[in-house]
């Protein structure tokens, strides 16, 4: 395991913003004590923001495996596609998101994720090869 890629990588910018986030609010809230702290809004980490953060994870890992890539072909051909997965889902939340009424159900956060882990996993391997 790489540790130091998965902090990184994948820790620092899904959960960061969320860490600094909780603080500002927190840090309003004291001179606020009124603020009603809504946490849903804080820890929300939508579909769309998961999608891009999926094509940017896989854009540079495909930016560092490309001189080698004749060396990795099943991960190349792997990640590309992953990455026509995933921006195909972000079209369709584009499309679903056009509906002033859509709020991304179960379904598509269950989608969104299995998208990111897949994401996450390959960009991994492409970071150890």
């Amino acid at each position: 395991m790489k540790w130091k890629w998965i902090l990184w990588q994948v820790l620092v910018p899904i959960f960061g913003p969320i860490i600094i986030s909780a603080i500002v609010v927190l840090a309003w809230w004291t001179g606020q004590p009124q603020f009603p702290i809504n946490w849903r809004i804080i820890v929300d980490v939508t579909p769309w923001a998961l999608t891009f953060y999926c094509i940017t994870l896989i854009g540079a890992t495909m930016n560092d495996l490309w001189a080698d890539l004749l060396a990795h072909p099943a991960l190349g051909l792997s990640l590309m596609m992953v990455a026509l997965a995933v921006a195909l889902y972000a079209a369709f939340i584009v499309i679903w998101r056009h509906n002033p009424a859509f709020v991304p159900g179960t379904p598509v956060y269950v989608s969104t994720f299995i998208l990111l882990g897949i994401s996450i996993v390959l960009c991994h391997q492409g970071a150890k090869a």
